[in-house]
């Protein structure tokens, strides 16, 4: 034996004589490593005779159709159980991978309802036709179980159908917000420092639900985020603004209106309502029931107040765009111990955070 003998390997002191080298043994030994590899990739194999119509499947193929080892395999079975959806499809894949004026490949991404635990999987199906005197004969091929991959795509699918509609939707309020502080502002100045405030409050809604993967943010934490920013207790006395309910997480969509309605009455009170003086005070208290979530927004200790002249764009956040896009009831009322506002919407846009 020479070194490097392609049969039986580079050459050692103790090696074996070249002729007691063994083809078959060494051809089942390429079969076990060929088994291995394809058990640690997860790919069963198929063999079908389209001569004699038998199929032979190996062990995760069997499994992958729910078929028992004691069952001969047919294509019966392959057939029977796709989803009725991808029956088709799989009709023409098979057509043509035996259609001998192509290059016999058989590519197939199909559901598959297990005839043993009645679960439906994503399959991956490959093979390859060989020919004789141009008639397909055999078809080998290998199956892969993808259904995590699927899941996925699916599941990226919906969150870019999601990223779309709540960029749609945050737009339209965006358009709106600057039509509005536009029209309502005596000044270039004024429209911009109005319509900043109104982003940055908005877009303080959106870290809270980001922070919580867009599953939605807490009642408290969007309140004392609001309250924070636009009315600055920090400068203040305390007991100038406060906060009262129980723990409860907002839907995106009642997290992003309840925190502009927010902004809104938090500046309008430091420009003309209980904030606008040293001794007035601002509470926000919330409940929720089986029916509805109530937010009230109380003012005591500042001017007189009145219904206003007109509707500007804080008027109409407070009491008409959030009531549409929540299905809620919004009343504004101007009793003479101060400013009213009551907010209530569906229950449906909050839970306790105990069932989040």
């Amino acid at each position: 034996m020479t070194e490097g003998d392609p049969c039986c390997g580079p050459a050692i002191a103790s090696a074996a004589p070249m002729s007691n080298c063994d083809p078959i043994r060494d051809q089942a030994f390429t079969l076990e490593r060929m088994q291995l590899a394809l058990e640690g990739s997860h790919i069963g194999t198929w063999d079908w005779n389209l001569v004699t119509g038998e199929m032979h499947v190996d062990r995760r193929t069997r499994a992958l159709w729910g078929i028992s080892d004691d069952t001969s395999a047919s294509f019966e079975h392959f057939r029977n159980a796709l989803h009725p959806q991808d029956r088709e499809r799989s009709n023409d894949a098979i057509g043509a991978a035996l259609d001998p004026t192509r290059e016999g490949d058989y590519e197939f991404e199909c559901r598959v309802i297990s005839q043993a635990d009645r679960l439906e999987r994503w399959i991956e199906v490959g093979g390859r036709t060989f020919f004789e005197n141009g008639r397909a004969i055999r078809i080998l091929g290998t199956v892969r179980d993808i259904s995590e991959r699927k899941h996925r795509e699916r599941h990226v699918r919906i969150l870019l159908r999601e990223l779309v509609h709540r960029s749609r939707s945050l737009l339209a309020v965006v358009q709106a917000m600057s039509q509005q502080t536009a029209a309502g502002a005596a000044s270039l100045e004024e429209v911009q420092g109005k319509f900043e405030a109104r982003l940055q409050a908005l877009s303080m809604a959106h870290d809270l639900l980001v922070s919580q993967n867009w599953h939605g943010a807490s009642m408290h934490d969007l309140v004392q985020a609001e309250m924070a920013y636009c009315l600055d207790t920090s400068r203040r006395p305390c007991g100038r603004a406060c906060a009262n309910g129980p723990q409860i997480m907002l839907t995106p969509k009642a997290a992003q209106n309840i925190g502009l309605a927010l902004h809104e009455l938090a500046m309008n009170a430091l420009a003309h309502g209980a904030l606008a003086r040293f001794d007035g005070c601002v509470t926000v208290i919330w409940s929720v029931d089986n029916e509805r979530l109530i937010v009230e927004w109380r003012e005591t200790g500042g001017p007189a107040v009145a219904a206003p002249p007109r509707e500007g764009f804080g008027h109409t956040v407070v009491k008409r765009i959030i009531a549409q896009a929540l299905g809620a009831k919004a009343i504004m009322s101007f009793p003479p111990n101060g400013f009213m506002w009551t907010l209530s919407v569906p229950a449906a846009n909050a839970l306790p955070t105990w069932q989040r």
